[in-house]
């Protein structure tokens, strides 16, 4: 396992997968009352509503809000020092990208960044988001403020001001690049009773003390194929499942057999409407990212999502 902010390996590619926010009332007032001693009325005293209690990061008492995240996510240059936009499914174009200040990712890293200038496309451009198309791609270009430093051909979240801090992201630990600890037999053994199928392997991404991201993959049943990432904590599980039909050649991603691919977590928060979990799925073309909420009793989409290409680079 390694502590956010180290990482090893490069970048591997994947397949795009298809499929794969929120009347005042006032308290009566009370009745005037007269002093038997002196016929003054005693004025009438309101009682304020309470209001909710704003952190320094504008989340609500204390939870970040998944409504004020924006479904901007960039990916860092070769030196780890600056950041460009990713299209999405609206284009390229980005409302006030003069606002974003903070980049998240590398499991719960927040990177403070300051808006830099806008990059138009040129005849270079090869419609890839990777590095070695970074000074050709159109985006919006940024570059890390203070201290900070970015994971080269990284993927991360963008976000704005007062939307969220350090302190609203769970402390994470995260495996390195295919050093990953297994789920113990008790987690084992209780995913299997609830998903009435046998685990043939279990893979734990990320961590907290409470907290831990795990990617399970179920037997083979027939050309049925079945892997899960689920959410441990507080009691609970949640999962997300990404169900498959086999191929040989790759039946999750493009030439990966029946390897799922690579998950990371960019980052675990709890909001006002649950747990949210950013990912990155990668395989050799290029990776998903998407963010996952807590609801219903699972790990369910929601409208932050993007994607990137890269092969061949």
């Amino acid at each position: 396992m390694r502590k956010k902010g180290m990482w090893i390996g490069g970048a591997i590619g994947l397949l795009l997968i298809a499929g794969c926010a929120n009347s005042d009332t006032n308290e009566p007032t009370p009745t005037p009352v007269v002093s038997e001693l002196a016929e003054t009325p005693v004025p009438s005293i309101e009682t304020p509503e309470e209001e909710p209690t704003e952190t320094d990061n504008g989340a609500v008492n204390g939870q970040l809000e998944l409504s004020r995240l924006e479904n901007v996510f960039a990916f860092a240059d070769e030196t780890g020092q600056q950041l460009i936009t990713i299209p999405n499914d609206n284009g390229d174009e980005v409302e006030d990208p003069e606002q974003f200040v903070s980049a998240i990712g590398n499991g719960g890293d927040l990177i403070h960044i300051e808006y830099v200038r806008r990059q138009e496309a040129n005849d270079q451009d090869n419609n890839r988001q990777s590095i070695n198309n970074f000074n050709n791609m159109a985006g919006y270009i940024y570059k890390v403020k203070g201290e900070g430093i970015l994971l080269s051909n990284k993927s991360y979240l963008l976000a704005k001001e007062g939307v969220v801090n350090q302190g609203s992201l769970v402390d994470l630990t995260s495996a390195e690049d295919g050093q990953y600890e297994q789920a113990d037999a008790d987690t084992i053994a209780r995913v299997q009773e609830l998903k009435g199928r046998k685990v043939t392997s279990s893979s734990i991404l990320s961590e907290s003390d409470q907290e831990k991201i795990i990617l399970f993959v179920f037997e083979r049943e027939g050309d049925d194929m079945l892997a899960s990432l689920a959410y441990l904590g507080d009691d609970k599980m949640l999962f997300k499942d990404f169900p498959a039909t086999y191929n040989e050649s790759g039946t999750w991603r493009v030439d990966g057999g029946d390897d799922p691919g690579r998950f990371e977590v960019l980052f675990l928060a709890h909001s006002d409407e649950g747990v949210l979990l950013g990912i990155a799925w990668a395989g050799f073309e290029g990776e998903n990212l998407f963010v996952l909420q807590g609801a219903d009793g699972a790990l369910q989409d929601t409208d932050l999502k993007g994607g990137r290409y890269w092969s061949p680079s």
